[in-house]
């Protein structure tokens, strides 16, 4: 979808929300993104974001469709 496209589709998605609570919520969202085009991590965040990429790198995590699968399991079992 091209940026016109997308932009269009949204527009036409905003118009039909009367949620305040949503819209407020999307307001929130584009007011950050305009203000602060650039996100900044702390030192803290960098160094959980260097230990993932580890994990990830040495085969320590779980696929999505491994935890989809994990997910319905235990909720077919209720």
């Amino acid at each position: 979808m091209s940026t016109a496209e997308l932009r269009t589709h949204i527009t036409h998605r905003l118009a039909t929300i009367s949620d305040t609570d949503v819209l407020a919520e999307i307001n929130a969202i584009l007011d950050f993104k305009i203000s602060n085009p650039i996100f900044r991590c702390t030192m803290e965040q960098r160094e959980a974001i260097a230990q993932a990429q580890q994990a990830v790198a040495n085969g320590e995590f779980v696929s999505h469709d491994d935890v989809q699968k994990a997910v319905e399991l235990c909720l077919s079992e209720n």
